[in-house]
């Protein structure tokens, strides 16, 4: 069973289900505080940074190879529950963490993603210790003429033994890039669940959050100008 839409809004206001795991969506209109976040990881991230986590459809991404490390976790074999295996994980990405740097705009980011899954968790009835941390981030610029994009994956921990009792992952979209209008799927956020696709267009200042293990990725992006998402993990305990 699914329905036309990927949001089924719920009795609260910006609570939705998702086929019907919750979801936090909502797009804050602030848009001169966004170009400024956006012009400064402009500036204060490297090139290589600005690329953490994104792919080329259909090929290994051969940068992201280079600098692929040892992460001491392969084994030669073990047990843990199915539904919280890593997904397309395949090389761990370096955060570079703009969220942790020292900016006005950057602050009012953390604090809605804070509140925001602070009200999420609140909405789900579920037991927790009020203290919502956000362990990494990964600001992302997708260049509009290459098509760069993430193939499906979950943000599970590699160890099991790593997972939060309350984790979330999200992205806050600084810029859309302007995508181009004849290519629908241009750089579309998707849910993969029980065999369906469930597809999100990203627009400016928009924030969603989703259970950190439920596949996810982004379609090929293409448009006219660098699209911007600070993707993070948040997490709580209880």
């Amino acid at each position: 069973m699914y329905t036309n839409d990927p949001l089924a809004p719920t009795s609260k206001s910006n609570i939705f289900h998702l086929a019907p795991i919750p979801v936090y969506m909502k797009v804050f209109d602030d848009h001169d505080m966004h170009d400024k976040v956006y012009e400064f990881g402009m500036k204060v991230l490297d090139e290589k940074q600005k690329k953490m986590g994104q792919e080329l459809p259909d090929r290994l991404d051969e940068e992201r190879v280079k600098g692929y490390e040892d992460t001491g976790y392969l084994k030669d074999s073990w047990v843990e529950a199915t539904e919280r295996n890593p997904i397309g994980s395949r090389f761990w990405v370096p955060p570079n963490d703009l969220l942790e740097q020292k900016h006005p705009g950057i602050k009012t980011i953390n604090n809605r993603i804070k509140e925001g899954f602070v009200y999420l968790i609140d909405s789900l009835g579920l037991p927790h210790d009020n203290n919502p941390m956000i362990t990494e981030s990964w600001a992302q610029y997708y260049d509009p003429y290459v098509g760069r994009g993430q193939k499906q994956h979950s943000h599970s921990r590699w160890n099991p033994e790593e997972e939060p009792p309350i984790g979330y992952s999200g992205g806050y979209y600084l810029s859309d890039g302007d995508p181009v209008k004849d290519h629908p799927y241009s750089g579309v956020f998707t849910f993969h669940i029980r065999g369906l696709s469930y597809f999100i267009r990203p627009r400016k200042g928009m924030l969603i959050m989703w259970p950190n293990d439920i596949i996810h990725s982004v379609k090929p992006f293409y448009g006219k100008k660098y699209r911007c998402v600070i993707n993070f993990n948040v997490q709580m305990g209880n």
